[in-house]
């Protein structure tokens, strides 16, 4: 729109504020574009817009201030605050802006194997020699990249999951030639990772990965004896120098991965030890909370308090001395602050999962029920109406709880099926709500010291947005 002096600039009700050093961190829900930082000057700025007062009133205000300040020099400050989508002209994005945006990327679960070659405690896996044949494969990706064409999407990211799926490499990669030479046939962008536990990854595996282009997330829960309590052999011998090795391996051939962080009660108190270890090797990484499955006999989901405690205590070793790339996506389980949407996870709107034999499920926690089949006319249909939430299509705006709450565009509630597991009903907040409105404002201050450190939003990463689908 045209900014002239007349023009009312406007804040958003719900924008969150905080001070971090000598800044205002800024932050919209709404916002597609993350935390903002403000210097003095540009808070000046900032406090003067009051829904109220036109530019010409705030430029002679300013000019009170500094006679040599013209509107040309407020105009550009707010055309940044508009890029960053902490103001607005006229119309505010709304929240009909969320409920009308048909997503464009498709996520796909593909289920290689149920075998695996560790037992790690908390696993949601049974473990039986089944695993999805070439055949099946193709089919599966043949109705997927063909129907996700057919609905409209640009993009299809596929994740290798098992059990451990590296145990059927050789598949693997036949499956990924396959799929991007038909994805490119039918002109749809697609790409490709690992889920490992990182057992396999060798000299030989690491330079398979980087020929074919293969992303990879690597479980690693912990640092010794913390990570070799819950990831551990059939034997009970523990993983971790294994897990280490494979880690290594990806660095040295320059591969694109992250490290996949389950936090349990058992390996809570290492958190802060294992972000500065993860930190020292330029390794980014996120945080998953454990969810409680029927293969679990153990209580393994750590307390609020201890959540708490020890996540603070990892973010300020990460604002202490920050990458230059963002994090901030992957410091809280299901929680992510560049993407503002109204359902926790992409089931039923842009998710698929196909079991070894071909049976298609809801979620990568719900295998043993399934939906429907590769043998679907569309499966895009069958992943819809195959969403079992009830009422069907239930967003955040029907869970009482979290409607009025400040973070509802970036929690949604967090996961329904824990919520269901732990609540009975999947229109209730989540268990651990309370540790979500007291980690926020910190993963908030997290982003905002490594914009100070680095002033700019934007560099080149080690990783890229189709990681942020691993978490």
């Amino acid at each position: 729109m045209a900014i002239d002096i007349n023009s009312i600039p406007n804040k958003y009700t719900s924008t969150y504020v905080d001070k971090v050093e000598d800044f205002l961190l800024i932050y919209s829900p709404l916002s597609e574009e993350g935390v903002t930082v403000l210097n003095k000057e540009a808070l000046w700025l900032f406090q003067q817009i009051d829904n109220k007062k036109s530019l010409g009133q705030i430029l002679k205000l300013a000019q009170k201030k500094d006679s040599s300040v013209t509107f040309s020099t407020i105009k550009k400050i707010l055309e940044q605050f508009i890029n960053s989508e902490i103001i607005y002209f006229d119309s505010p994005k709304t929240e009909k802006d969320l409920l009308d945006k048909k997503p464009t990327q498709l996520g796909v679960w593909l289920h290689l194997t149920n075998q695996c070659n560790l037992r790690c405690t908390y696993c949601y896996v049974y473990k039986t020699p089944e695993k999805m044949s070439l055949k099946t494969a193709k089919i599966a990706l043949t109705k997927i990249i063909t129907s996700a064409k057919l609905h409209g999407f640009k993009k299809i990211s596929i994740k290798f999951s098992g059990g451990e799926c590296l145990l059927e490499l050789d598949n693997l990669l036949k499956i990924v030639e396959f799929a991007r030479n038909f994805a490119e046939k039918i002109k749809i962008k697609i790409e490709f990772a690992v889920l490992t536990n990182g057992i396999l990854i060798n000299d030989s595996v690491a330079k398979k990965l980087k020929e074919f282009n293969i992303q990879a997330s690597v479980s690693l829960d912990g640092l010794g004896k913390f990570h070799n309590k819950q990831r551990i052999f059939p034997s009970g011998k523990g993983s971790f120098n294994f897990v280490e090795r494979g880690i290594e391996m990806l660095r040295k051939h320059g591969i694109i991965f992250n490290v996949s962080i389950t936090i349990t009660e058992n390996n809570v108190a290492n958190l802060p030890e294992l972000t500065q270890y993860l930190l020292d090797k330029n390794i980014p990484f996120v945080f998953n909370f454990f969810r409680e499955n029927p293969h679990v006999s153990e209580k393994l989901e750590s307390d609020d308090k201890k959540l708490v405690k020890y996540i603070k205590i990892a973010y300020g070793l990460i604002g202490d001395r920050p990458p230059r790339y963002s994090l901030i996506n992957g410091l809280l389980d299901r929680v992510f602050f560049t993407k503002p949407h109204i359902h926790t996870c992409g089931m039923g709107q842009n998710y698929i999962v196909v079991r070894h034999d071909g049976k298609i499920a809801s979620c990568q926690m719900t295998l043993a029920k399934p939906i429907g089949s590769i043998e679907d006319k569309d499966v895009i249909n069958t992943m819809k109406a195959g969403n079992f939430i009830r009422p069907r299509g239930l967003n955040v705006f029907g869970k009482s709880p979290c409607k009025d709450c400040q973070w509802k565009y970036i929690c949604c509630g967090s996961c329904p099926l824990l919520t269901f597991s732990q609540k009975g009903k999947y229109n209730l907040n989540s268990p651990y709500c309370a540790v979500y409105k007291a980690l926020i404002p910190e993963a908030l201050k997290v982003e905002a010291r490594r914009l100070i450190k680095y002033g700019c939003k934007n560099f080149n990463s080690p990783t890229n947005d189709s990681l942020d689908l691993l978490n």
